[in-house]
């Protein structure tokens, strides 16, 4: 498998990479390319409130003691300006006074314990909440055919599920607390406020629809520059993903300051992005502070008049009261306590209205990623694959993976149940493509497929692949032990099963030969063990998954002589009784397959056994063999002289 180097410069936004990549699929674009999403944020926010369904007890709770919390600091300002009235305005009664001030202190308190039992419920919510959102976004990801991998960068993926989630995360557990419990402390308040002054509270009221439209205006661009950010927040998801896999390819072609140059732009774009998205978030509060102190300069002056008035009526009045609607001294410092009560909440609403702008950006590139359809659907009704004799016919297949790139064309063949089919050709005729339409990874555009007569599109998906075993050039393997790789396709195989098919697949005398034998852990994609011992546990694999359809995708390519004979014993054990299709470049390895199909130009040419193709000295499969034969000649007469 061919790995182009990557170029040393970078455009900003960068193209799609084309190459192959996997299990012969095209590689997507190395950084997910721009997709429009919906934007819109009531859309949005309301899928997003379905999570929150499941999670009554918690939000109720949380509820009542924001309800609480914010109740206990509103009653302080009225109980200090009734204090100051009553206790030192009026009567100068010290003990009152000081009982009145630990009801107040009782208040602080309550708020406190209130804020501290919030707290809790609410991380509990959040993470009740974030945790479903993961578990319905991967298990959305399963159900994607390739092609939806093959459109889109497999960082992208991992960006959406990692730091998308993360901002959601951040402004239900930071945000949710501050939201409620403001528009609760907002609305009792403006209450407040009302009983104790209406012409003060009016003040104050008409600077709130200023306010609104200046957060409308701003709210807009915050989610769509925090929606930028996160896009190439992907995109640098994406290189350094590819980056840390293709290390040894970097390492070997010395492209280190290349690759450095690369993530030095894409970096630097998610970090112009990031500060843009920041510094647009950081211009509400200046915008706040203003308006806020705006208010309270108003507030002063309309109150002072106001209780200077009082005052000279007072003084006036028989029996010194207060006229109604009147301001005292206290009044009007309890009013004073109340505007700063009612513009804290909404300068922490609007830090919040900030953080909540960059999570639903954020929940739109997750619920898009949930949108996405698979482009393989299983049919309603569609048929139980029991026991398979494993004859499989391709009718006039023709298939292309992007719209007008036609790959195959107008492909047709049959294999008896048992028979062993080679397929050959030059890279890039469409070898590997037979085979991910056989295994249904895609569906053909055109003709049909099918097993013992059956359409593979009128079988469960599930069925058909349990039926099939696949044994890659470069077989994938997780970061755990030996044991629980080999029994990945079954699971519930017993130990001497697993032990047989090692041994079947020659695996069985060096994984013994390991310190810890089958409880051996593999570094990620088994990077602790050679080549040939890869390939070896990957037929131990398909030999305990039994399957009646067998695929080998170049599985001797990449091995030395001596360790391609021991593959080719454990090969010859798995296709026994098995229909088995084989992809190779090396044409000496497929002289005794029952039929050969060669691949050329999107068609197949030619197809019969070796024997036969090789009787047609001017056919395109005895050229491509001769000319294997005269290299392999001409690099044994190097390796003698030499």
């Amino acid at each position: 498998m061919s790995s182009a180097r990557p170029p040393a410069n970078l455009p900003s936004k960068p193209p799609g990479v084309p190459g192959r990549a996997g299990f012969g699929r095209p590689r997507g674009p190395m950084f997910a390319p721009h997709i429009e999403a919906p934007r819109d944020f009531r859309k949005s926010l309301q899928r997003l409130l379905r999570y929150f369904g499941g999670n009554k007890t918690l939000i109720i709770g949380s509820t009542v003691f924001i309800a609480a919390g914010t109740l206990l600091r509103t009653l302080g300002p009225a109980l200090i300006g009734e204090a100051i009235k009553v206790d030192l305005e009026l009567s100068l009664n010290l003990p009152d006074f000081i009982y009145r001030m630990k009801i107040i202190l009782a208040t602080v308190l309550g708020a406190w314990i209130a804020e501290a039992g919030s707290g809790i419920l609410l991380t509990r919510l959040s993470n009740n909440i974030v945790y479903r959102l993961r578990e319905d976004s991967f298990a959305h990801i399963q159900t994607l055919s390739m092609g939806s991998f093959d459109k889109r960068g497999i960082g992208d993926f991992i960006s959406r599920m990692t730091n998308d989630v993360e901002m959601v995360f951040n402004a239900m557990n930071n945000g949710f607390s501050s939201l409620v419990g403001g528009l609760l402390s907002m609305i009792s308040v403006l209450i407040a406020m009302f009983i104790l002054s209406v012409p003060l509270s009016l003040v104050v009221l008409a600077v709130v629809p200023v306010m609104a439209v200046m957060t409308g205006i701003i709210g807009k661009r915050i989610r769509g520059a925090f929606r930028k950010n996160q896009e190439w927040v992907g995109r640098l998801t994406s290189n350094i993903e590819e980056s840390v896999s293709g290390v040894k390819v970097i390492k070997t072609f010395r492209r280190e300051e290349a690759e450095f140059a690369r993530f030095e732009k894409v970096n630097d774009e998610s970090q112009r992005a990031g500060v843009e998205a920041e510094l647009i978030s950081y211009a509400f509060m200046p915008l706040m502070n203003i308006m806020t102190s705006l208010t309270l300069g108003l507030i002063v002056g309309v109150g002072g008049y106001m209780a200077l008035k009082t005052a000279a009526a007072q003084s006036l009045a028989a029996g010194g009261t207060v006229a109604a609607g009147g301001v005292s001294i206290g009044l009007l410092t309890a009013f004073i306590l109340y505007s700063q009560r009612f513009f804290e909440p909404l300068r922490q609403i609007t830090q919040v209205y900030s953080l909540i702008q960059s999570a639903m950006a954020g929940a739109e590139r997750l619920f898009e990623m949930m949108d996405i359809k698979p482009e393989v659907v299983e049919k309603p009704d569609a048929l139980p694959l029991n026991d398979i004799r494993g004859a499989v016919e391709f009718n006039h297949v023709g298939f292309a993976y992007e719209e007008g790139k036609t790959v195959l064309e107008d492909i047709q063949f049959k294999s008896r149940p048992g028979q062993v089919v080679a397929i050959v050709g030059p890279t890039g005729a469409g070898k590997t493509t037979i085979i991910n339409l056989l295994s249904r990874f895609y569906d053909v555009r055109k003709g049909s497929i099918a097993i013992d007569c059956r359409d593979i599109r009128d079988i469960k998906v599930d069925d058909l692949r349990t039926r099939m075993g696949i044994v890659l050039q470069e077989p994938f393997f997780f970061a755990t032990t030996i044991r629980e790789n080999l029994l990945y396709a079954r699971p519930d195989a017993a130990e001497e099963e697993m032990i047989s098919a090692a041994k079947t697949a020659n695996a069985h005398y060096f994984i013994s030969r390991l310190p810890r034998g089958y409880d051996t852990v593999l570094s990620e994609r088994g990077s602790n063990l050679s080549q040939g011992e890869r390939q070896l546990l990957g037929i131990a694999r398909a030999i305990l998954a039994d399957p009646r359809i067998l695929i080998l995708d170049e599985a001797t390519s990449s091995v030395d002589s001596l360790t391609e004979s021991h593959i080719q014993e454990g090969l010859i054990r798995l296709m026994k009784g098995r229909t088995s299709f084989i992809i190779a470049h090396r044409l000496s390895t497929i002289r005794n397959a029952d039929q050969v199909l060669v691949l050329h130009n999107r068609r197949i040419i030619e197809a019969g056994t070796h024997e036969q193709l090789m009787s047609r000295p001017d056919g395109f499969y005895a050229k491509l063999y001769g000319m294997q034969e005269q290299k392999a000649e001409i690099l044994e007469s190097d390796f003698v002289s030499g």
